[in-house]
């Protein structure tokens, strides 16, 4: 079981004290890429703010009350209604039940406001600030669902916390510092966290995909267009066995069955001559996945000879100046229509790994959200996290062609709860491939969908 540890332990008189973490805290960089100037704080209860790693508090911010932190040289500046302080780096500590309240400005642009749980550290970056949330998993967790999933579904909802957290524990094997963003985990704190949501996190806390005793790299994305793909044919690595690509009977009803897109040929070009150092005169379609998806893209040069690249990185290029929808999926053919290349295609996302359209419609067929991870995940084992070593970071780290829907049974007793093992382990819950016999939940009414 994962256990909350005192954050702060306040000392008699002015001493340094090491940072210690509880082992259930993640450290999250928030407004990655935006490079804040100026951080705006506020307080739901009152704060403390510690100068570096002084125990004793450099000043209390009643609530509601603003703070105001920019950089000025090496130093930060802190300003509030009652005058203006310095420090090299800061720590912000609600008190019990509070929450922060971030919001991030740079000239002619805001970010936020977004509430945090938990605790921040700011400190002067050569870019402007540096913004960490420490913050406990499970509600880290609840943070990305809420951004990431917007279904008001309980079984899909649970299927994604599941993948969230095992993606989220295996990151950390060899990285202590989360990213708020897609090359991580999208995270905007909790403002967006609903019941069901915390619903969902509660019920399957702690849980864990592993497969032959390691953390899955448990990946996930909108909508499969019909087929998922395999993870080597998206990105560089090796074929993973529970990452394959198969059709998905379940994505048949998803929003992006078909799409369309265009963009300006000339504006397109010069953005490909800037990234890659060579002037790019075209592009065509290389090879393509035994899904059907397109696999390369081949740039034409002014000389020499194409340069080939993974159509997914050609998808992200493109979604990086002209809008995430802009390519949804590299499902898609091209064509140029004299100075504009248009796009055709279905399917939402990468392709690799857990549909959430496909997600969704299993739960309104009745399936567990075992069976969808089953389903998305195919050989892969359900196993409770133990707060420990797992989350310290320094650590390294065929689907038959022919699928049909699991037959249906009577739900299963639920595991007996048994003794945690030692710290940093997993303990089995249920194995989730189809191996085991899935269970199908009763027919249920649909719920709505309450935003994308």
């Amino acid at each position: 079981m994962l256990r909350r540890l005192p954050i702060l332990l306040l000392l008699i008189g002015v001493v340094r004290t090491p940072a210690a973490q509880p082992v259930d805290t993640l450290r999250v960089q928030l407004f990655t890429g935006f490079q804040p100037d100026v951080l705006a704080v506020e307080s739901t209860t009152a704060a403390r703010i510690y100068a570096e790693d002084f125990a004793r508090p450099l000043l209390r911010l009643p609530a509601g009350a603003m703070l105001l932190v920019d950089r000025r040289g090496n130093e930060l500046r802190l300003r509030t209604s009652e005058g203006t302080i310095f420090a090299r780096w800061i720590r912000i500590y609600p008190e019990e039940g509070g929450h922060l309240r971030l919001t991030a400005r740079r000239p002619g642009q805001t970010s936020g406001p977004f509430t945090y749980p938990g605790w921040i550290q700011i400190a002067p970056d050569p870019s402007g600030l540096q913004v960490l949330n420490h913050v406990a998993l499970e509600d880290y967790v609840a943070g990305v669902l809420a951004r990431e999933h917007h279904f008001d579904d309980l079984e899909s909802t649970k299927a994604l916390s599941v993948a969230i957290r095992t993606y989220t524990l295996r990151r950390l094997q060899t990285s202590d510092t989360l990213l708020d963003h897609a090359a991580h985990q999208m995270y905007e704190g909790i403002d967006r966290v609903t019941p069901l949501i915390r619903e969902a996190v509660e019920q399957t806390r702690g849980e864990v995909l592993t497969y032959q005793g390691e953390l899955i790299e448990a990946v996930y994305f909108a909508a499969s267009g019909g087929h998922t793909a395999n993870n080597e044919d998206v990105w560089d690595g090796v074929p993973l066995p529970y990452l394959r690509g198969r059709p998905d009977p379940y994505d048949r009803n998803a929003p992006f069955q078909h799409w369309e897109a265009s963009v300006p040929r000339q504006r397109l070009l010069e953005i490909l001559s800037q990234k890659y150092g060579t002037r790019i005169t075209g592009f065509r379609i290389g090879t393509h996945s035994p899904d059907g998806r397109v696999a390369t893209i081949e740039l034409l040069r002014e000389r020499g000879d194409p340069l080939t690249i993974r159509a997914n990185e050609f998808r992200l290029l493109v979604n990086a100046h002209f809008g995430r929808h802009t390519l949804r999926s590299t499902y898609f053919t091209a064509r140029r229509q004299g100075d504009t290349y248009h796009f055709e295609g279905k399917g939402f996302g990468h392709g690799v790994g857990l549909s959430q359209y496909g997600a969704l419609e299993m739960s309104r067929q009745g399936y567990s959200y075992r069976d969808i991870l089953a389903f998305y995940y195919p050989g892969t084992e359900l196993h409770l996290y133990e707060a420990g070593p797992l989350l310290a970071a320094g650590s390294s780290s065929e689907a038959p062609d022919d699928f049909s829907p699991p037959p249906a049974r009577t739900p299963a007793a639920s595991p007996e709860v048994t003794t945690p093992a030692a710290s940093g382990a997993t303990r089995p819950v249920v194995a989730v491939g189809w191996s085991a016999t899935p269970t199908r939940t009763v027919e249920r009414p649909t719920r709505h969908r309450i935003g994308w």
